[in-house]
């Protein structure tokens, strides 16, 4: 073995180890070879994807929150060919900070109806309050018009069923905005790590997205000019902060909960059967939502999920707010997408190293309470070599000489956001189906609306296959 390893190159240790990673099966082409056999380099690539793709795509966005502005709609005014040809809020100065950001060319609205029936545009978003999800997407289908639709997908299940079948009905794109289907490392973890085996059996799973503050917004000169009634809301500061009321949200389990039980119904391929839960609200400001959360999701062939999110401790092992902790009998695989590594490997104490985990980029978690070397260090998904190193030390593996165009156009700044973006331009345009679409939503808004209706019953709540159905 000592041999062997001596004599493992780069080039080597890219084949044995998968060979070139699988192609862009959500966002692009499959730009490599199969297993065992040489990457290909990019340059040799001559052929262009979606990610290249710059033709027109207009779109109308409703709903002018944080989220439109600070993540989505950058994201998609840095993608060649995207603009922004109407906006819509119920609160001006968020219309207005969403038509600057457009370049001030897009033509503002108050009522999103008016602007599914007149903007000139190819598609419309909307990143709205949860229970707007469901009459906003069915106005847009039945004007033809197709649909981005922030996560969660809905406030019910009733309501996510609906929206797919307007969709349907309609002939038009729908894509539930789960940003983390399109993270390239996301991607090449479930390949190359959970599908590939070197975890073994996995038995147990832990999330977590845990914060420290209140979660809660002040309303700003102006805006209690608004008519909020109108719009079903009891005052103003149901308005600027929706998330924290029943009425119009699902709290943490559909703001933050479903990105991390749709990383798990992906990586797992598979749904809960069951969950059971506690909640609390620890912020006594009047808000009706748990703000401390505590849920075990059982899953097919024995595998538990725990999930926790609390909002007055924010502490992290593994870096920023939140991450995925899959425990397999030979190893543990930690996703976490806030932090710069993004993935980390633990091999289990007594399972068989791999002739090319020597060669993998580590980090160092020096702990004098932690018995085992294997749980001291962990293989970095992200790594890169030192600079001026003489070694080859790679990610685990180095997906970006692997290689896999979406992994190369993350390094090369482009988001989460932009590429599900992308991706919806291309679903419009070229008529593909998207990979976040109306069915993947709903399978990732059950077991976060579930786990409300678990923590609020005290009961444990199974999921039976009628909830899946559209008959």
């Amino acid at each position: 073995m000592d041999n062997a390893r001596e004599k493992l190159t780069r080039r080597s240790f890219l084949q044995t180890t998968a060979g070139a990673a699988a192609g862009a099966a959500m966002v692009g082409s499959a730009l490599g070879s199969a297993a065992g056999e040489a990457p290909v380099a990019a340059e040799e690539v001559k052929e262009k994807g979606p990610l290249d793709d710059d033709r027109p795509f207009k779109l109308g966005i409703i709903g002018c929150g944080s989220q439109a502005v600070f993540n989505l709609m950058p994201s998609a005014l840095r993608i060649k060919g995207i603009e922004f040809t109407a906006v819509c809020d119920i609160i001006p100065r968020r219309a207005e900070q969403a038509q600057k950001l457009a370049g001030g060319k897009a033509k503002v609205f108050d009522d999103y109806k008016d602007l599914l029936k007149n903007a000139d545009m190819d598609a419309v978003m909307i990143v709205t309050p949860l229970h707007l999800h469901r009459p906003m997407v069915e106005e847009a289908l039945a004007n033809k018009r197709h649909v981005f639709c922030e996560k969660t997908m809905a406030y019910s299940i009733e309501d996510c069923k609906a929206m797919l079948k307007a969709s349907i009905a309609a002939g038009r794109k729908l894509q539930i905005g789960h940003h983390l289907r399109y993270h390239p490392l996301y991607e090449f973890a479930k390949r190359h790590y959970i599908d590939a085996g070197l975890l073994g059996k996995v038995n147990n799973i832990h999330c977590q997205w845990n914060r420290n503050g209140t979660w809660k917004k002040r309303p700003e000169p102006g805006d209690e000019k608004v008519d909020f009634k109108k719009w079903g809301y009891e005052q103003l500061d149901h308005v600027v902060n929706w998330r924290l009321y029943k009425k119009y949200s699902g709290g943490l389990m559909t703001e933050l909960a479903s990105h991390q039980l749709d990383v798990v119904n992906w990586f797992l391929d598979a749904v809960p059967e069951a969950v059971v839960g506690v909640g609390k609200i620890d912020n006594k400001d009047g808000r009706t939502i748990f703000d401390n959360v505590h849920l075990i999701y059982e899953y097919p062939d024995e595998v538990q999920v725990t999930y926790e999110s609390i909002t007055t401790n924010s502490f992290n092992p593994f870096g920023l707010q939140a991450y995925e902790m899959f425990q397999g009998i030979k190893g543990t695989l930690v996703m976490a997408h806030l932090s710069n590594y993004v993935g980390l490997f633990f091999l289990e104490p007594g399972a068989a190293e791999k002739d090319w985990m020597p060669l993998a980029h580590k980090t160092k978690f020096p702990n004098e309470n932690v018995p085992f070397k294997q749980h001291r260090e962990a293989i970095v998904l992200n790594g890169t070599p030192s600079p001026g190193s003489r070694t080859e030390k790679v990610a685990g593996i180095d997906i970006v000489d692997v290689v896999d165009i979406k992994a190369a156009r993350m390094r090369e700044g482009f988001t989460t956001y932009q590429i599900e973006l992308m991706e919806f331009r291309t679903a419009v345009l070229d008529g593909n189906r998207p990979t976040c679409d109306g069915i993947v939503g709903l399978r990732s808004a059950i077991p976060a609306l579930l786990g409300n209706e678990a923590m609020e019953s005290e009961k444990k709540v199974k999921v039976t296959e009628d909830m899946y159905s559209l008959t």
